[in-house]
């Protein structure tokens, strides 16, 4: 008697396969089209690709946390309506309380109805959490774009002292900062007033400070310290100076420039 073998089901085309497919298929479509058209071939080929694309996508998109647990409906409706309350800033009324406090009473009954509710909350969490991380990397490297492009603009724009480029739908324009940026040229310049350091000592030592100010380890200690290189710069204190005609030796202020469009 003969038998009938069925194959094994190819593993589904991973997403990253399905892109680089793609990837691979816009590359050829705009080194082989003519007169801006396709083949059928390759406008197959492209269809076919976007189509598993779509589908990978609705899939992805159709994952509900809720299947993955026994949720009871009554408790969704009471956790509703009690963050609908907490979302207009009252308190939930007696009736909400009681209806609760009802529902509660039978919670050992109820525990993996509860427990299902709970999980499915934190997995809603979880997924929004994952999310959140994705969008902000993405607004991250999008920033990161708009600064560096920002930064070519500005590049281009300054040596030819240009203070607008207009295209037929937009424009780019340049113009001075609000704010001047301090610029310190040569820190040893600098006065010793626009310097500034943090001490740490012991409680104890601080008393011993007070009383052996005069003379003394300590004193050896503060005036090492004063000597050192730990001292920042007080730059409210030195912007302040430069804002009020104060000659500043070793420092600056200078507008720079930012872009926009318009």
């Amino acid at each position: 008697m003969a038998s009938l073998r069925l194959a094994p089901s190819a593993a589904p085309e991973p997403m990253s396969g399905i892109g680089r497919r793609l990837i691979d298929l816009l590359n050829e479509a705009e080194t082989a089209s003519t007169d801006d058209q396709l083949s059928p071939n390759l406008r197959s080929r492209i269809v076919d690709a976007l189509e598993a694309l779509r589908s990978r996508l609705t899939q992805n998109g159709e994952r509900d946390p809720r299947s993955l647990f026994e949720l009871d409906e009554r408790l969704i409706e009471l956790m509703d309506r009690l963050e609908d309350c907490a979302a207009e800033g009252g308190e939930a009324p007696v009736e909400l309380q009681q209806e609760i406090g009802d529902y509660l009473e039978a919670i050992r009954t109820k525990v993996d109805r509860i427990a299902g509710y709970w999980r499915w909350q934190e997995s809603i969490a979880a997924i929004c959490a994952e999310e959140t991380e994705r969008f902000d990397a993405r607004k991250k490297a999008a920033t990161g774009r708009v600064e560096r492009l920002k930064s070519m603009l500005l590049a281009f724009m300054l040596p030819r002292n240009l203070k607008k480029v207009e295209g037929q739908k937009a424009a780019i324009g340049m113009q001075p900062n609000g704010t001047a940026s301090l610029i310190i040229d040569d820190r040893t310049q600098l006065a010793e007033e626009f310097f500034e350091g943090t001490f740490t000592f012991t409680r104890t030592e601080a008393r011993e400070l007070v009383r052996q100010l005069p003379d003394g380890q300590l004193r050896r200690r503060i005036a090492a310290a004063i000597a050192g290189d730990g001292w920042e710069i007080n730059n409210s204190a030195l912007r302040s100076a430069i804002t009020n005609n104060t000659p500043v030796a070793g420092a600056r202020l200078v507008k720079g420039h930012h872009v926009r469009l318009r």
